[in-house]
């Protein structure tokens, strides 16, 4: 029973972002917010790149109407009946308030920024855009959405700051295929809903369950060949609210060696991660700005050697549930299993890494001679 609530949850916010979309796309080509071919671009023809409005829209309705409506549904005798420990969750929504609020707010106020960025491009400077990353991290932090590992309050805001604008940007720059940054979204989210499951986070598994709804919604229309894109503004949402619900969710069971359950989060999102490490590191090394996009993702590389894109895709999308089904066990490792677990990683990260070609010569964004062209809704990528 409590499954079929949770599907119905999926469900709503999934049904909510294939009705926005139809609108968003119409509204896309009478305004003229396309991604015009050219360049790096693969895309042929023009494609309105505002699809992140659509589950922006369907997620954030459904979780402020899901949290006005709780305490009405926990009162109801069926509810509590067929339900009884989703009941009580919904019946203390009250007490995440504050959070709820620092989630919603932030997310806005990213989306607001991607959402500029989508409309003026090159022309919105790059201190605005990260000036109101900052401010979506400092909202989020500053209504409870902390780390508490350090056992240091001044380090847990730091950390939880970091946290949250590194994975803003991070899911920004995978955002370089078609279905990548909202497919790799949605398999993280799926391995964090897996735990919170495991953990007993009821409200927290419904949230995961609107975003991952979300997303799918999307997704049907973002998959290779893509007819719209997220934009900045679906980008950065993604990164915020994800990285802000892992920083919620709880991690350290009865059974956990208290060492390792904290990276977790890192483990899932490795994909991300490394993507926006190794991007940094030869934009570096090759003596170029790091904010200026290319084709050094590691998407990027796996076409360059040899896969198509549509398999480049799949392969990170399977990448991150592996990784993320690895990370699963440390709620509950001892501290052996949990070096296992984390040598497990270690090693399979860098077998893709090393299995990528990296020899990487920009020649005006392009990685190689063998990477087809690529689109880009901006150069200025991540911040």
């Amino acid at each position: 029973m409590s499954a079929l609530l949770y599907l119905l949850t999926l469900g709503i916010p999934l049904v909510g972002t294939l009705l926005f979309l139809p609108w968003i796309v119409r509204w896309s080509h009478a305004e003229g917010w396309l991604d015009e071919p050219g360049g790096r671009k693969q895309h042929a023809a023009p494609i309105p790149r505002l699809g992140g409005v659509a589950f922006f829209l369907s997620f954030s309705l459904t979780v402020l109407l899901g949290f006005l409506l709780a305490p009405y549904v926990a009162s109801l005798a069926e509810i509590r009946a067929a339900f009884p420990s989703i009941a009580a969750a919904l019946s203390e929504a009250h007490k995440v308030h504050t959070q709820l609020f620092g989630l919603l707010a932030g997310a806005l106020v990213i989306f607001i920024v991607g959402l500029v960025d989508d409309l003026i491009g090159e022309r919105l400077p790059v201190s605005f855009k990260f000036g109101g990353q900052c401010l979506a991290a400092s909202i989020a932090v500053g209504c409870g959405i902390q780390v508490e590992f350090t056992g240091i309050a001044l380090f847990n805001i730091v950390v939880s700051f970091l946290w949250i604008l590194g994975i803003s940007n991070a899911f920004n720059l995978l955002d370089n295929m078609d279905g990548l940054s909202a497919g790799v979204a949605v398999s993280s989210a799926f391995i964090f809903f897996l735990n919170a499951l495991a953990m007993g986070e009821i409200f927290l598994c419904l949230i995961l369950a609107a975003f991952i709804g979300s997303l799918l919604g999307f997704l049907r229309f973002n998959l290779h060949p893509a007819k719209v894109f997220m934009g900045d503004c679906g980008a950065l949402f993604i990164g915020f609210t994800l990285s802000s619900l892992t920083i919620l969710e709880a991690y350290v069971s009865p059974a956990s060696s208290t060492l390792f359950p904290v990276l977790m989060p890192v483990l899932v999102l490795a994909v991300p991660l490394l993507d926006t490490l190794s991007v940094i590191v030869i934009r570096l090394r090759e003596r170029r700005p790091v904010y200026l996009g290319d084709r050094c993702h590691l998407s990027h590389r796996l076409v360059a050697s040899g896969l198509a894109e549509p398999q480049a895709v799949k392969f990170l999308f399977l990448l991150t549930l592996a990784l993320g089904m690895g990370a699963l066990n440390l709620a509950h490792a001892s501290v052996m299993r949990s070096l296992w677990t984390a040598a497990y990683s270690t090693v399979a990260a860098v077998l893709v890494l090393s299995g990528m070609r990296v020899g990487t010569p920009w020649n005006g964004g392009r990685v190689g001679s063998h990477a087809p062209a690529r689109r880009s809704t901006t150069t200025v990528e991540g911040l």
